[in-house]
């Protein structure tokens, strides 16, 4: 292993070691298993959601109905920084992702995870609505001009098949810049995911007090697995480490809580045209209705 090499994983090791990290937070999953996740892009439908979810009364009935919430938002609504296009709650949205609690991003992220199954599902027990949409609308609003490389720390990730297609299972942070950053001991038994976005916002840009690179990547894009390779440090620690390419977005539940016709047909034709300039970001875009078993589900966020 090169020593530019060497030096990368120890800071991603850093990193994970620092603000831990874990497949607890979010889970690399194969796409087909993936069906309940909270995935709207809000193609079509995006000054509606923006009307319904922060506009009205949505958002301040979700931060009243949740301490966590309320907690960070507040510390979050006070940056003056802005995106272009955007308004103060979606840099607070996004304020709300690097906070150190990450008791609230467990949570957020298990909601993402699990509530996507069927409309009533998500209706009545997603109770972050206008969260989401905030960081998915800000990512649409920032999306970059070309891919980048990143990686990704995880303990106790599943080894994905060589060309499957996987996913996200919520919002999860990439890192890209760790020169400066020292070496951990022992990365024995770790994973590093390696991969190629071009649906990502570096948050150093957008968010107060926010000094390091650190990157959000959305549930919404696929990867394909292209390489898995079990490889040892100078230390002689094993890890595993995961290639991925980009290989564009998927929005299941597209405009999921709104049920015009007019809006589906636009997800399925105009949405993969304006997407198709590098980079090559493909939406595909349809409703699945997905029966959950109930019992199973947890429906405390």
């Amino acid at each position: 292993m090169g020593q530019k090499r060497r030096m990368l994983l120890a800071a991603i090791i850093f990193i994970a070691v620092c603000y831990k990290v874990t497949a607890k937070e979010t889970r690399l999953l194969d796409v087909q298993k993936t069906t309940n996740v909270v995935d709207d892009l809000y193609y079509g439908c995006r000054e509606e959601a923006m009307k319904r979810f922060i506009e009205s009364d949505v958002l301040k009935q979700e931060l009243n109905n949740s301490e966590g919430f309320q907690k960070v938002w507040n510390k979050s609504i006070e940056c003056s920084k802005q995106i272009p296009q955007g308004r103060k709650e979606h840099t607070a949205a996004l304020s709300v992702y690097v906070n150190e609690d990450k008791s609230f991003i467990q949570t957020l992220n298990k909601a993402i995870e699990t509530m996507g199954g069927n409309v009533s599902i998500y209706e009545d027990h997603f109770n972050l609505k206008s969260l989401h949409f905030l960081l998915m609308d800000s990512m649409r609003l920032l999306k970059p001009k070309e891919c980048k490389n990143f990686y990704v720390f995880q303990d106790g990730q599943n080894q994905p098949q060589k060309g499957s297609t996987v996913r996200f299972t919520s919002f999860t942070l990439a890192y890209s810049d760790y020169e400066e950053l020292k070496r951990p001991k022992h990365v024995n038994e770790s994973t590093i995911l390696h991969l190629t976005s071009c649906f990502f916002v570096n948050l150093k840009d957008y968010v107060c007090g926010q000094e390091q690179d650190e990157i959000l990547l959305s549930p919404a894009e696929v990867f394909t697995v292209e390489q898995v390779e079990t490889k040892t440090t100078s230390d002689g620690d094993e890890y595993l480490e995961i290639d991925l390419k980009q290989s564009g977005l998927k929005s299941s539940h597209n405009c999921y809580i709104f049920s015009r016709m007019s809006v589906g047909q636009e997800t399925t034709t105009a949405v993969a045209e304006r997407d198709r300039s590098p980079p090559a970001v493909v939406a595909t875009l349809w409703l699945v209705s997905v029966l959950a078993a109930l019992s199973s589900v947890s429906f405390a966020v």
